[in-house]
Parts: structure tokens; C-alpha cells; sequence
């Protein structure tokens, strides 16, 4: 039998028959050209995930008219010149076995200004939170709009999509109609729920029209705005038995608007399966499927979903990105060597280190490389066998390793503590972010799978690396914490560095004041204040976490507030000594802070340079990655190592 029954059983959306009850989630990806069509690298992209075994994907959102693009790199279908890229991506999806729908939209007023060339569209003309103003609609703009998704649908159909999901979430255009807050309307298209479903329903209206009742057809619905006067679970249980009603087969039960995506798109900060309830809420007062998401990524959990009855399919996002062939993996009965989503956020929403804002994953550097690197992490052709030496079992050098291995070479790991992690375990030791283990966890499994050899407590010299004579040295070694140092007049008091503090082998006494740059003290002080510790963040920047993406931000930002933590920006250590802390202001001026009970100092990092310092003098094929060669974050040491193992 196989494993997860439920998850793995047969379903169907109106006349679309389904091998199991997984949906890939529709995620902008800008793997788009600047036409918005279709390139080699989406359809790469979606022929993984159809030969990872899941049931349905569900495109990104493509642009049914040009005032709806929200990005220069935006899929789009708006003109017919669009329909042969798409049937490019429906053929190879289907001959790896997939199915595939598409997931129609209008930004409204989330479109970009810069993109489209004037004002974004909307309903009503309301500013969220002091947001830019969209316009308000007329009649036939409106009508235009209902044409151009009817238009799209047709063209989907043509292409050889299995279906469409109408994008009725997040803020967008048809979100925009549903919500009270933003469709402020008085006339046949607002006002109370049933007219405020009237555009949803005359769009249903214009692809039967074209595709027929029988052409699968879904919608999209954000069933909590998060947002005061927005949409909340109540409005949505009145507003989708009327849009099921209308005629869509199935409701994909999302949340939030633009201004709360964080809430969608949710951060390690956020339980898994939180949005579930709003699934189980909408599943209550409507007779067709209901699709579930929201942070999914272990297969048991999803399993108990489909079983319990709270939903009937579930949509997974970034746990795709991690792993194409989670669903595989799953149904196998091999869910330990699943990759894990960690809600990082790094590469799927930030994007700060993705060429051109590419989607891709920390955990997975496979991720939006599919067409880059055929066949990875093994490749199409079999290298001479090498033996090769990664010093440093931090996620960087465990990807190098397992990449390398992967290829047929003998990879030895040395590591100089007493397990692997690097600074990443750290980071995983601040309130919140415990799932961040996960990623060197699976690493280290998966060392282990491949035979990798793995030695702790093994400090890496010169000579010790001329004696183990490696073909390819690749050194991770990351990189150390900057201590007093780094500031002007130095330290003549005491302080505690903040890795110690992670570590929990800090004597810590309240009040404690948090010396940080570029962000690197909040979570040092978020640990402290959960700790009950009376804590001042003393930031020398005007942000107190500007290298998180904003998910993660906002909610490290919410919870500081809420514990009390007194913030500082525009503060620059200039020295301790023993009667406490001098500091510089933004304005120029001096401030003391004398008889701290303890002063962490959150500085920065520098790189652990010094081996491949000794080293680039000798015969050895080497390469230096992730914070060894500069400090960053996972994303660019994972990118990093697989890059160097995979040019072996």
C-alpha cells in the first residue's frame, strides 16, 4: 500500500481527473521574458515538478490584460501570440506526466505603475495605509476587464491547459471587487456581498462562454484580509457559496491582500497549516472541492488534512521550490529525504540574491537553475572521479559536498566543531526560527546517504591539507563575529558576543543593551527579551533588521514592540569601558549609557579567511565559497557550493 492513502488518492475539479489530492500553488516566478511569454527556463521549471509526481500545477499568475502586469517579467496572456509559448509548457508538462492549469489575473490596483505606464485600476479608489491611490473603474473598464479573463480562458484552452484558477486573492483585481474594504462602490458592481460578487460571477459567465460549462474553472479567494474593514472568514462564507453557485468547481481558500502578505506567503515565525481553518470555514457552506495551503510542508500533516475532511486537496508552494519531488519522495514511502521549506523567505520572496529576481530556494539551489544545470545535482555526463576535500560543514560546504558526491567523486568533510551547522545553527537558535535546523539536518542525512565522510573536531592546517592531497579543495569555513575591535575606542569593559548568547553559554543580567550593526543584534535581542531581560537595541543603522526579507521583518518588528524592547536607530558604538557605553548619534552628538548589567555586542561578521589565505599558493584546484569569501546569508553559501561541486 502506498504510504499517505489519503493524500494519494483519486480526485477530481468539475471534469478534470486527478492522480492525487496534491496542488502545486501558483508562485510568480519572473522566469518570464520581457514580452511576458513563456521561456525555457518556466517550462524547465514545471517539467521537474510533473516528473515529482504532483497532481496539479497550478501556473503563476498570468496577466489577462496589459494594465494587469504587476512585474516587467510577469507571465502574461493577453494577445494570441502568447498561445504557442503556452502549448510549448502544456506538452512538456503533460508528456512528463503532469496536468496542469493556469491561473488567470488582473493586478488592478496592485499592478505596477512603472510597468503598465499609468495609474493601476481598482474598484473604488482607496488607499490602504497610506498607499498609493488607485482609480476608480468605469462601467466599461469594468466590462473590459470581464472580457480580458474571458479572452484569457480562451487562450488557455487553446494552449492545452488543463484548467483555470480565477485569481479572486491577495489584493488583486477580483480580490478587490470581493472585499468591503476596497470596493467602495454604490452602484450594481458594490455595496452589499451579492453585488460585490457580481464581477466574479460575470467572468465565470464570459469563459463559459467561450470554454463551455465543462472546461475546469476554479477561483482564488483571500477568506481573511488581515486588514481592518477587509474580508474576514465571515464575509467569505457569504460570498463563496454564491461564487461556487456562479458555476467555479472548486474554491482555493488563500488570505491577505498586498499590505498583509505576509500572513500569505508566512514566515518561519507562523505554524504550519495556518491558514487550514479559513479552509475548513469556507468547506462548510459550499458543495464543491476546497483547496487548503498555507506553510504545508510535511507530508503527514498534509495526509491528516484530506483524511480529517478539512480540506480536499492541498496546495504546497515553496515546499515545491525546496523539493520538485516532494510528492514522489512522499508516495515512496522516502519522506525523510524530502527537503523542507524552513520559511526563510530568502530566495522565493526576497529574492535579494536571485539573478534577476528569480524565484529560487536556499534549501534547493536546483530551484529556477532546472534549465542551467540539466540533471543536477548528478549532471547529464559522468566526470573523471576526483577526490575532493571540503573544509567547513556549514550549509555551504555540506551542498558542495552533496553535489560533489552526487557526481561520483570521493568527498571527504572536515568540520572543526562538534557537529555541522556552522553559524546557521545559531541562527536557528533565536526565538522562532528552530526550523531553520532543518536544512543542515537534511544535509547531514543526506552526507550520510551518499557514503559522504564526514570528520568533526578536524581542524584543517596546511599541512594537513598537503597531506590528504586532495584533486579539489573547496573551503567553507565561514566567518567569525567582529568583536570590540571593530568600534572606535575598543572595549575596556566587559561584553558578551552575541554568538555566545545564541549559544545560551552567556551570564546574562538585566539591563541589557544590544550593540548591533546592519541588523545583526534584533534577534539576539528578541532572545533576550522572550528571556524576560529589560532590553535596548542600539542600532547603528536606521534599520533595526534591514538584511531580513519583510515577511520575517514585520513580525520580528511586531513581537519587539510587544515585549518591550526599547529600539535606537542612528546609534554607533564608540567604545565600553567599565562604567558602560559611549556612543555616536545620527545627529553627530555623544550619548552615555552608564551601568549596564550586560552588553551584547552584535557587530557583523568578517570572513574566516586565513586557511585559503595559506593555501592559494599551492598546486591545488581550489575554490572558496559563502562567508569564507564574503559574509552573507544560507542562500548564497548553498548557491555557492553547489555551483563549485557541480564546474568539478
Amino acid at each position: 500500500m502506498a504510504a499517505y492513502e489519503a493524500l494519494f488518492s483519486p480526485a477530481s475539479i468539475g471534469t478534470l481527473d486527478l492522480p492525487n489530492r496534491i496542488v502545486m500553488a501558483p508562485m510568480g516566478t519572473n522566469y518570464a521574458d520581457e514580452q511576458h511569454h513563456v521561456t525555457e527556463r518556466l517550462i524547465a521549471y514545471h517539467v521537474a515538478r510533473a516528473e515529482g509526481g504532483v497532481g496539479l500545477q497550478i501556473v503563476e499568475h498570468a496577466a489577462v490584460h496589459p494594465l494587469g502586469l504587476t512585474g516587467a517579467l510577469m507571465l502574461a496572456i493577453y494577445d494570441d501570440a502568447m498561445i504557442p509559448g503556452l502549448r510549448r509548457l502544456t506538452d512538456a508538462v503533460h508528456e512528463a506526466g503532469g496536468r496542469i492549469a493556469l491561473q488567470l489575473q488582473h493586478g488592478g490596483r496592485q499592478a505596477s505603475a512603472e510597468v503598465i505606464g499609468e495609474r493601476p485600476l481598482s474598484p473604488s479608489a482607496v488607499s490602504v495605509g497610506g498607499g498609493n491611490q488607485p482609480a476608480k473603474m468605469t462601467e466599461e473598464q469594468i466590462r473590459e476587464a470581464i472580457e480580458a479573463f474571458g479572452e484569457g480562458a480562451r487562450r488557455a484552452m487553446e494552449a492545452g491547459f488543463d484548467g483555470v484558477e480565477v485569481h479572486m486573492a491577495h489584493g488583486y483585481l477580483g480580490c478587490s471587487f470581493l472585499s468591503p474594504l476596497l470596493n467602495r462602490r454604490d452602484d450594481d458592481w458594490g455595496g452589499d456581498t451579492q453585488r460585490r460578487t457580481r464581477f466574479g460571477r460575470e467572468v465565470r459567465a464570459a469563459i463559459v462562454e467561450r470554454c463551455g460549462e465543462d472546461f475546469p474553472c476554479w477561483c482564488r479567494i483571500s477568506a481573511n484580509e488581515f486588514v481592518e474593514g477587509g474580508t474576514d472568514l465571515a464575509e467569505a462564507q457569504r460570498f463563496a457559496p454564491i461564487l461556487a453557485g456562479a458555476g467555479y468547481q472548486a474554491i482555493h481558500v488563500s488570505a491577505a491582500i498586498g499590505e498583509t502578505a505576509r500572513f500569505a506567503s508566512a514566515p518561519y515565525y507562523i505554524e504550519h497549516g495556518h491558514l487550514i481553518p479559513y479552509a475548513e470555514g469556507i468547506r462548510e457552506v459550499v458543495d464543491v472541492p476546497v483547496i487548503g495551503v498555507g506553510r504545508l510542508v510535511d507530508p503527514e500533516m498534509a495526509d491528516g488534512l484530506i483524511r480529517d475532511g478539512r480540506c480536499d486537496f492541498v496546495a504546497l508552494g515553496r515546499g515545491l521550490l525546496a523539493d520538485a519531488h516532494w510528492a514522489k519522495k512522499a508516495v515512496e514511502g522516502r519522506a525523510e529525504e524530502i527537503i523542507r521549506c524552513i520559511g526563510c523567505n530568502l530566495g522565493c520572496s526576497d529574492r535579494s540574491y536571485s539573478e534577476e529576481g528569480h524565484c529560487q530556494c536556499t534549501c534547493n539551489p536546483w530551484t529556477g537553475r532546472e534549465v542551467d544545470w540539466p540533471g543536477y545535482p548528478a549532471g547529464l555526463e559522468q566526470p573523471k572521479r576526483r577526490r575532493v576535500l571540503v573544509v567547513g560543514a556549514g550549509p555551504g560546504g555540506m551542498q558542495a559536498a552533496i553535489v560533489a558526491a552526487h557526481r561520483g567523486h570521493e568527498v571527504t568533510v572536515w568540520e572543526g566543531q562538534q557537529d555541522v551547522g556552522g553559524t546557521f545553527r545559531l541562527a536557528a537558535m533565536a526565538p522562532g526560527k528552530g526550523e531553520l535546523a532543518n536544512l543542515p539536518a537534511w544535509q547531514k542525512d543526506e552526507l550520510n546517504r551518499l557514503g559522504v565522510t564526514l570528520q568533526v573536531m578536524t581542524y584543517a592546517t596546511e599541512d594537513a591539507v598537503l597531506q590528504f592531497d586532495p584533486d579539489v579543495l573547496i573551503v567553507a569555513t565561514g566567518s567569525q563575529p567582529l568583536g570590540a575591535e571593530s568600534m572606535p575606542y575598543g572595549a575596556g569593559g566587559r561584553y558578551v558576543p552575541a554568538d555566545t548568547v545564541l549559544a545560551g553559554e552567556a551570564q546574562v543580567a538585566s539591563p541589557v543593551f544590544v550593540v548591533s550593526n546592519r541588523g545583526a543584534g534584533a534577534e539576539v535581542a528578541h532572545l533576550l527579551a522572550e528571556q524576560g531581560h529589560g532590553v535596548t537595541l542600539l542600532e547603528s543603522g536606521d534599520d533595526p533588521a534591514p538584511m531580513l526579507p519583510s515577511g520575517p521583518r514585520k513580525f520580528l518588528l511586531e513581537r519587539l514592540e510587544e515585549l518591550g524592547v526599547t529600539i535606537l536607530t542612528g546609534h554607533r558604538a564608540l567604545g565600553l569601558d567599565a562604567e558602560g557605553l559611549a556612543l555616536e548619534t545620527k545627529s553627530g552628538g555623544q550619548k552615555r549609557f552608564d551601568d549596564p548589567g550586560t552588553v551584547v555586542l552584535a557587530l557583523g561578521r568578517r570572513a574566516n579567511d586565513a586557511l585559503a589565505g595559506e593555501l592559494e599558493s599551492l598546486p591545488i584546484a581550489m575554490v572558496v565559497i559563502g562567508d569564507a569569501q564574503k559574509p552573507r546569508h544560507a542562500q548564497a553559501a548553498v548557491h555557492e557550493g553547489a555551483l563549485a561541486a557541480w564546474h568539478i
